[in-house]
């Protein structure tokens, strides 16, 4: 029996179910897009690599970005920079403490928690920052900020500040969780709506504008669910993310939420010592919007592309080990995403044009879903293939270095994703040649196979489809 060239799916999302032959299908470091006039429906897109903008000089620890008034401002070690445009880092006073900060800003004054220790007001008017030594501010685990007024979060209730001044509040203006009164994480604001964050449970709340405090709630919009990290909240445009307490990633738009964790993410989560450490951002990368939810004590990352719910999850990993990604801060300024690095004090952009992360390899990886029989309408069937062909874009090399002949590796794996064959470099083409084709060429027989493709090139590796030659072999 001859050969059947068939196509086959090598794009799609990270899904590693618990039975692996089910599915070990993993991306990472690719992110899945729709090419909505392209040759195919969805195609593989390098993840943007780190490209240093600038430093504070100093080995210091990430502690969060804020943009307030356009300008970008960073807490790392015990010090909160202004950082401009062109990375210029300028301190701009003292934050005590290690924990990551919560930011709240009302345009002049920017307010900055450290959960449970201290809160602090910076001025941009005199380049001061203070403590606020308010009794009843002091000592909050996080902020928000709506119609000019600050919310401070603690266990028992929110205290809500007084007019135009975050520094100050009332022993009158608190409330308690009155609907479902489980411990408070945090009040969140998105869309004018305060979002009450409990450990099992969030209330949404407006301001009225009229009382003591000026907070009412909003009739019949409650989710049985808390969150389950304090920093693991986060907003686009469209919806607003969090862990839940079930330890499954939330979605919610126009009073709805949605779970958006695929089973396979939400059982990886559970296995997780540690998942309260969890440290949430967003941000807009060519029009798309995309959520990242790194676990330090895990060492893992994950992200998903908002425009393709469950399908559009991927993993981000540094080096070529598969640790997590080493930006625990992303935000948009100046018309750029900025990452900040976990621990040495630098400053990076996401660069399209960049393939590395400030220098240091990373590695692309792809595993397919599951190539078998079923392909040629015989499934359960023994295939043989005798060629596998990847579609993708090719000529993409460097005038020198590593890349300048770049290469992608193929594997397979014939038992459910366990182990993996020694594969085979395939050549992608050098610069200029557009036309080469990305073959691996096999006479393997099998009941079931997954690809893996990999590759450290810093190249621009764009991957659409795929073919196989097939035929059935037997039993």
């Amino acid at each position: 029996m001859s050969f059947t060239t068939v196509p086959i799916n090598i794009t799609g999302p990270s899904y590693q179910s618990r039975s692996k032959p089910l599915s070990s299908q993993q991306t990472k470091n690719w992110y899945q897009q729709i090419a909505e006039s392209g040759k195919e429906q969805f195609v593989l897109m390098p993840f943007p690599g780190l490209k240093l903008s600038g430093s504070s000089g100093l080995v210091l620890a990430d502690r969060g970005f804020h943009r307030m008034s356009e300008i970008l401002y960073q807490v790392k070690g015990t010090v909160l920079y202004e950082i401009a445009s062109n990375g210029t880092h300028t301190s701009r006073g003292v934050i005590l403490g290690t924990k990551r900060c919560i930011m709240a800003g009302d345009g002049i004054n920017l307010f900055i928690v450290v959960p449970n220790e201290k809160v602090w007001q910076y001025s941009t008017a005199t380049n001061l920052i203070t403590e606020v030594t308010n009794v009843n501010i002091t000592g909050a685990q996080s902020v928000d900020f709506i119609n000019n007024q600050f919310l401070y979060t603690f266990p028992d209730f929110t205290v809500v500040s007084d007019v135009g001044n975050g520094a100050s509040a009332s022993g009158l203006n608190i409330i308690a969780e009155e609907t479902l009164p489980d411990k408070m994480v945090r009040d969140f604001v998105y869309e004018e709506v305060i979002y009450r964050c409990g450990v099992r449970s969030i209330v949404a709340w407006y301001n009225s504008g009229v009382g003591s405090p000026p907070i009412e709630k909003l009739q019949g919009r409650i989710f049985s669910i808390g969150l389950a990290a304090l920093h693991s909240i986060a907003k686009t445009d469209e919806a607003f993310y969090w862990l839940g307490d079930d330890n499954s990633i939330y979605q919610a738009r126009g009073g709805d939420k949605e779970k958006v964790s695929t089973d396979a993410i939400s059982n990886s989560i559970r296995e997780f010592s540690v998942t309260s450490d969890a440290i949430g951002y967003t941000y807009t990368m060519q029009g798309q919007n995309f959520y990242t939810i790194t676990f330090p004590t895990a060492n893992k990352t994950f992200t998903i592309n908002e425009s393709l719910g469950k399908d559009g999850w991927f993993e981000l990993s540094s080096g070529t080990v598969g640790d997590k990604w080493q930006a625990t801060s992303v935000i948009s300024a100046y018309g750029q995403n900025y990452a900040a690095d976990e621990f040495n004090g630098n400053v990076y952009t996401l660069d399209l044009d960049t393939y590395t992360n400030n220098g240091e390899p990373l590695q692309r990886t792809r595993v397919t879903a599951s190539i078998n029989g079923d392909l040629l309408g015989a499934k359960g069937k023994r295939t043989q293939m005798s060629r596998l062909e990847l579609i993708m874009e090719t000529g993409v090399g460097l005038v020198s270095g590593q890349g300048d002949n770049p290469r992608i590796m193929i594997e397979a794996s014939y038992d459910g994703g366990r182990s993996w064959s020694h594969g085979a470099w395939a050549r992608t083409g050098r610069l200029g040649e557009f036309v080469i084709k990305v073959e691996w060429f096999s006479l393997r027989t099998f009941l079931d196979m997954m690809i893996r493709v990999s590759t450290t090139d810093p190249v621009n590796y764009s991957i659409y489809s795929g073919t196989i030659d097939l035929r059935l072999a037997g039993k």
